[in-house]
């Protein structure tokens, strides 16, 4: 750690919320000793809408987010510091695969969720982001995306091992490396454009927003997505759930899992 540590980041799922995904009465309560202008900001694949009410929860409404792993960057008047998308050629491609097995397909564009109907899949989503989608027919999305010029920013696979393993065969072979592919579990896969992650797009959000560079940041992670920032961050910290690459990278691993409120006691250790 080189400099004094200004800001503060963190990763949700598996990071800053507890066993119920939500943020514990102890995270918030660590936050609240923090003094109210000290800037936190929360890096997630989730769209903007499905962070607006953690914010609430930690004091922090208003504040700069990064949606969609670093691939768009709201500064605090919800106005894009930085946003990359995925063609809709590739959605097109997703979407033919999709009409020989049976998954969901979810769009994020935006502060927009799509997709074609209520199941299995969107009811699970809609409990854990609290976030209602907008129903549409897979057969009329692209129009509806071309009719508004709009592209993904995330699109999103749920359902069989088997058909999520098929559709990321049939993607590397017709797209190469046109975005990336990333597995958090084997039921679903999550594509969003190629060259972002959270670390760039927190650069470019504290460099503009608070003339602050990486090594002045304490960040908190715990899957592959955090990797690079919690690598380049002056104090990178991984909780004691995350995967073994995030924590061969980090400057501290905690004792404790995101259930027993990692964040809220490194709060405690590193800035009250």
């Amino acid at each position: 750690m080189t400099k004094k540590i200004q800001l503060m980041c963190s990763d949700i799922d598996g990071t800053l919320l507890n066993a119920k995904r939500d943020i514990a009465p102890e995270t918030a309560q660590a936050v609240e000793k923090l003094p109210k202008d000290f800037p936190i900001i929360l890096a997630s694949s989730r769209m903007p809408s499905a962070m607006y009410y953690l914010q609430e929860k930690i004091g922090r409404l208003g504040s700069p987010i990064i949606s969609y792993n670093g691939g768009l960057v709201l500064d605090d008047k919800g106005e894009k510091l930085y946003s990359q998308t995925v063609s809709l050629d590739f959605l097109e491609t997703v979407i033919a695969h999709q009409k020989d097995y049976d998954y969901n397909i979810s769009t994020y564009c935006t502060d927009t969720w799509r997709t074609a109907k209520s199941d299995y899949w969107t009811l699970r989503e809609i409990r854990s982001t609290r976030v209602e989608p907008v129903y549409t027919p897979l057969k009329e999305h692209v129009a509806v995306l071309k009719a508004i010029d709009e592209q993904p920013h995330k699109i999103m696979c749920m359902g069989s091992p088997r058909a999520i393993d098929s559709l990321i065969s049939t993607l590397k072979e017709k797209h190469g490396d046109e975005a990336h592919l990333y597995r958090s579990k084997d039921v679903y896969v999550e594509i969003t454009p190629k060259n972002i992650d959270k670390s760039s797009a927190l650069e470019t959000l504290i460099s503009k927003k608070y003339n602050l560079t990486l090594d002045q940041v304490i960040a908190f992670g715990d899957n592959f997505n955090d990797t690079t920032m919690i690598k380049n961050v002056g104090l990178g910290v991984a909780v004691a759930n995350a995967a073994q690459e995030v924590k061969d990278v980090a400057d501290y691993v905690c004792s404790y899992t995101n259930k027993e409120h990692a964040v809220a006691k490194a709060i405690e250790k590193f800035l009250i």
